[in-house]
């Protein structure tokens, strides 16, 4: 069996808010602001791929991502965690694609790739939270997609697909081929690179694939286009309450709340 992963780079989303910035020419967060991290979701993707392999030691784990020289790293960390290899998608058309564009490069990579049984992606990326790029890549792939799953088994010849619903949780049972977008639970948190990982993902050869290699040859359309992006700003103001004790205190704040109309 071979399971993809699909992986997202992004700006550290614990970054202090007040250092954020965003280029609004060209309507992106500033790229270079703080180290990049790997999208959490994508790690929890990762955590659910590995633990199938170690139940099955036949089971091959590939990690592909998109973007430009910053992503090398993050290729890495998930080699380091325990990925057998990685697909590394590069090439200046790539950069500005919306969710339409990226699920249909992600999609041309892995038929190129062949043979490939599950495809998992983070429910949602860090940096835009639209996770529209799973759901879009099944339709690409004409495969089933299960939303919100966290766990997945496999038992003789079938998979068991756990997945969050309004009420808790459902199992479904599954064919292949799939994809799943995986969100974070208490069974998928990340495993933690281990040294010896970290070495031999250092010396592991990642293959680049351009516009080129993937028989793109045509500018790839925009359906969502971003008319403005802008930084909220917050009005912060502090109202010191009187009184002579506490009650006093108590009944002059819900007087000042029922006139704020916060509470009646």
């Amino acid at each position: 069996m071979h399971i993809v992963v699909c992986t997202k780079q992004i700006v550290d989303p614990e970054i202090p808010s007040g250092e954020f910035k965003v280029d609004f020419e060209a309507k992106r967060a500033v790229p270079d602001q703080g180290e990049p991290v790997l999208n959490p979701y994508d790690e929890n993707a990762i955590e659910v791929a590995l633990q199938l392999k170690d139940r099955d030691k036949d089971i091959k784990v590939t990690v592909l991502t998109m973007g430009g020289e910053s992503s090398q790293k993050v290729l890495r960390r998930a080699l380091a965690m325990g990925c057998d290899e990685a697909i590394w998608l590069k090439d200046p058309s790539f950069e500005a694609l919306d969710s339409a564009g990226t699920a249909a490069v992600i999609a041309k990579a892995i038929r190129q790739a062949g043979n490939v049984d599950i495809v998992l992606c983070g429910r949602q990326a860090g940096d835009w939270d639209m996770g529209q790029v799973g759901a879009l890549l099944a339709e690409e792939l004409q495969t089933a997609c299960i939303p919100m799953a966290y766990n997945i088994e496999k038992k003789e010849n079938a998979l068991f697909v756990k997945r969050e619903t309004e009420n808790g949780m459902a199992v479904l049972e599954a064919g292949l081929p799939l994809v799943a977008n995986i969100t974070n639970s208490s069974t998928n948190q990340p495993r933690y690179p281990s040294v010896k990982g970290v070495l031999m993902a250092g010396r592991k050869k990642i293959p680049t694939f351009s516009a080129g290699d993937l028989s793109i040859d045509a500018e790839i359309p925009k359906r969502v286009v971003v008319e403005e992006l802008t930084l909220p700003s917050y009005d912060r103001q502090v109202l010191f309450i009187d009184g002579e004790d506490g009650p006093e205190k108590a009944v002059n704040l819900a007087a000042h709340l029922i006139k704020m109309n916060l509470i009646k």
